[in-house]
């Protein structure tokens, strides 16, 4: 059996910038509260392999974006595998989500 030290995650960001000459994405990783509110949790600097024109292509052309990395985010060496870029409304729905959530959860207690 092999084992693996490969981190994933998958998470909501912003996408603030890009560094071409090192294929890296200036990005801030997103939270949706209980009550629809949009909360900073850290910035990072993510990589993206340079064979992956879609991947880059799809994080310039959008403000937010839901991705799929490998790797450690904590030390900037995640690298970006997979990306859905969102626009504002469905950030919206995505928010909406949340405190419908929510609200059915306070329900049942």
């Amino acid at each position: 059996m092999i084992s693996s030290n490969i981190l994933s995650s998958v998470m909501l960001v912003r996408v603030n910038g890009i560094d071409s000459m090192k294929n890296r994405f200036k990005v801030t990783q997103l939270d949706i509260d209980d009550f629809g509110s949009v909360i900073p949790l850290k910035e990072l600097e993510l990589k993206v392999s340079t064979d992956d024109d879609s991947i880059i292509q799809t994080l310039k052309n959008s403000s937010y974006a839901a991705i799929f990395t490998e790797g450690s985010i904590e030390e900037n060496k995640g690298v970006i595998i997979l990306a859905n870029g969102m626009t504002i409304d469905e950030l919206n729905r995505e928010k909406s989500k949340t405190i419908n959530k929510a609200l059915a959860n306070s329900r049942q207690i």
